[in-house]
Formats: C-alpha cells, structure tokens, sequence
C-alpha cells in the first residue's frame, strides 16, 4: 500500500476524471482525504490524498506513471501506518 498526493482543480468531475484513470489502472483505492483547504484560493486547486493499494512494485510505478501522464503531478506521501516507499 501507498499513499500520494495530487492537486485538483476544485471543480465537478475532477475526483470522477482521477477515479477513471485509477480504474484503468486496476489500483484498488483503500482510503480518499479531500481537503478544500490546502490553498487560501479555493478556486486554484484542492488536495486529494489517495491510499492505494498495489500489486507489487512494478504496479505501483505504472500507477504513478499513470497519474503523472494525466498531468497529477502525484507526490507519495509518508503517512502514520501507511507503508511507502
């Protein structure tokens, strides 16, 4: 399991658009944390922090690749009781 990190636009069918491309990638989504207010603009973008978890390392490269082609710009993040290498 992994945890990353990637910005959003705040507006409808951004989580949607991300979920997709998780989808396509067959990564299985343990946990969402959506927070509105990483920025004092609100309209320039939101945090999603998604805990994913993976088949191997090579699978979770492919989602991170995944995530970067789909211009996230993922950042894996260390979290308390999540494994992340």
């Amino acid at each position: 399991m992994f945890t990353v990190s990637v910005l959003l636009p705040d507006k409808p069918g951004e989580l949607a658009k991300v979920a997709t491309l998780l989808a396509a990638e067959h990564a299985n989504v343990i946990k969402l944390e959506h927070n509105q207010f990483i920025s004092i603009n609100r309209n320039a973008a939101v945090e999603l922090r998604i805990t994913i978890e993976a088949f191997g390392t090579e699978h979770k490269e492919a989602i991170v690749k995944a995530l970067n082609a789909g211009g996230y710009r993922p950042k894996l993040v260390k979290s308390k009781g999540v494994y992340s290498d």
